[in-house]
This record gives C-alpha cells, structure tokens and sequence, in this order.
C-alpha cells in the first residue's frame, strides 16, 4: 500500500563532520504557513537496496500514515546511500510537500544489532588536549587487544606502513564511522591486491567495544584478519593512543562526539600523513602508504 501523492524525492542531510554528534529532531510534526511543508519522525528497517533506491518496513507515521513497506528514491549524498544495505535500522524525518515527499537527516543503526546506548558513566577517560604529534615525528608505541582477543603493538608492525582511524561500533551517524569503516573496506581490498600495508581501526568506546563485539564487526565488514585490526583496550589505554594523533572524543547525551581521523604511519613507526576531518579517500591513503612504504 502506497500513500496517494506520487514519490518525487529521497534526501540525505549532510552532517557535520567534525565529530559523531547526532542532530535533534522535534518529535512533533512541524508545518510551514508559507510552504505547507509538514515533518515528521520516520522509524524504519531497510529491506532491499539497489537501483537508486531503498525499500523500508516503517513504522506509522503519525497523523499521516500506518506502518507499511514502500519504495524511496535515492537522490542526494550517493556516499552515505552507498553504506546503507538490507537489514539496517534506520531513523529519518519524512518531509511531505504539497505532493511531493522525501526523508531527509537519515541516521542508521543497522552496522552492528546492539540495544540503545546507555548513559555514559561518570569520570569517563578521555584524551588529554594538545598531545598530537607532527609528520614526520615518532608515533609513540601503544598496546591494545585486537578483535581475536590478541595484545597488538604498533612497534610489532614496523616494516609495513600502518593506516589508523578511529571509530565506534555504535554510532548511528552513517556519514561519520560507517561511512570511516566503509572507505577502510575499499582500502583492504586494494592492498589486497598490493600484498602490502597494515590497517588498524581504534575504538573510542571501549567499554562497549570488546574484542567479542569488535570481531562481529570486523566480520560484518569482511576485513581480512591479518592485515585488519580492530584494537580496543582499557580505557586509559584508549585515551593515550588516541591523544598522539589528536583524536578527541567525549561521552555525549549516548553517544560519543570525536575527531574524526585517518592517519599513516611509515614503516620506521613515524607519522607520515594525517587527515581530519571526511576529507580522505582510499586512494588518498593508498598514495600515502605507497610513499610512507619507501621513507
């Protein structure tokens, strides 16, 4: 069963990428006097992907619609469109607009089933300010516990260039460490075919992310298990390995705001390069690791 205005549009909101920070949303439906245009939240689970767009088993939509399945087209921000896959949860505000429709602000929680996150706990560790090392100076040495439950040190991987980001399980914003874990899925596949090069993806939510949760999904993303970590450790652990490189990160209403980071270590353990913010590309990376393979 369909809604009888014709599908015109499906949105995606660009957020902000300094940090996973999810935007408010009222809860009621809001309409403009000028426009008429009506909001509402939308609650849903993905069920098919493909062709442009996405087929979701909604909830109903207050004062506008029962719960049903229907078709969306995809027609803005390919990138986070490109993450999305069958099975992953979605929130989203429906916008309807004289007779034209469309989601816009869609968050997903779908990369790993987990119940909504709990307040964080008081006295949360966190990375000291202003730690963060230049390129070209030694990364100091961390040890953390992979996704096989396995004590990883960054010295143990020198000879190969390292690329590190930093992520959490949990969050629900698709364009910041989905989207993070995804470009890292692109980059092991290439060095697949390079036979080179080491990836590491550092939790910032350590408490949560145990190795056990971490290797579901470490699995979830098809990363190859020797090329591929990802490290988590006590939270004190977590903080120094994460202030080196700048990282900042901080409990926040449930969730983790952080900087977002990717960074290449070269083979003698120095910091080649490193990217804040989205503003990277595995090719980007791929380039760096090539250089940082012969310096």
């Amino acid at each position: 069963m369909k809604p009888a205005a014709a599908l015109a549009l499906v949105a995606f909101a660009v957020l902000l990428p300094a940090g996973c920070r999810q935007r408010g949303r009222s809860a009621a439906a809001s309409e403009s006097s000028s426009t008429k245009t009506r909001r509402f939240p939308f609650k849903g689970v993905i069920r098919e992907v493909g062709g442009g767009s996405i087929t979701v088993e909604h909830e109903a939509v207050s004062d506008y619609m029962p719960a049903m399945t229907m078709s969306f087209s995809v027609r803005d921000d390919p990138r986070v469109v490109a993450i999305l896959r069958p099975g992953d949860r979605i929130e989203a505000t429906l916008v309807v607009e004289k007779d034209r429709y469309w989601l816009e602000r869609v968050l997903t929680r779908g990369f790993l089933a987990t119940p909504a996150p709990a307040a964080a706990a008081a006295g949360s560790i966190t990375p000291r300010p202003n730690r963060g090392i230049a390129p070209g100076d030694p990364v100091p040495d961390f040890t953390l516990t992979d996704q096989d439950g396995k004590a990883v040190s960054l010295s143990q991987l020198r000879g190969e260039p390292v690329a590190i980001t930093f992520i959490y399980t949990r969050c629900p914003i698709a364009s910041a460490c989905p989207m993070a874990t995804a470009k890292f899925s692109r980059l092991d596949a290439m060095l697949s075919e390079k036979k080179f090069g080491q990836l590491i993806s550092i939790t910032v939510d350590p408490r949560f992310d145990t190795p056990q949760v971490l290797a579901s999904y470490a699995k979830m993303m098809g990363a190859h298990p020797k090329r591929w970590r990802f490290l988590t450790g006590s939270p004190e652990a977590v903080a120094r390995a994460a202030e080196s490189f700048g990282v900042m990160y901080f409990p926040d209403t449930g969730q983790i705001t952080h900087t977002q980071a990717a960074a290449v270590v070269n083979r003698k353990g120095r910091l080649a390069t490193i990217y804040f913010t989205d503003a990277w590309q595995p090719e980007h990376l791929l380039r760096d690791m090539e250089a940082a393979r012969k310096s």
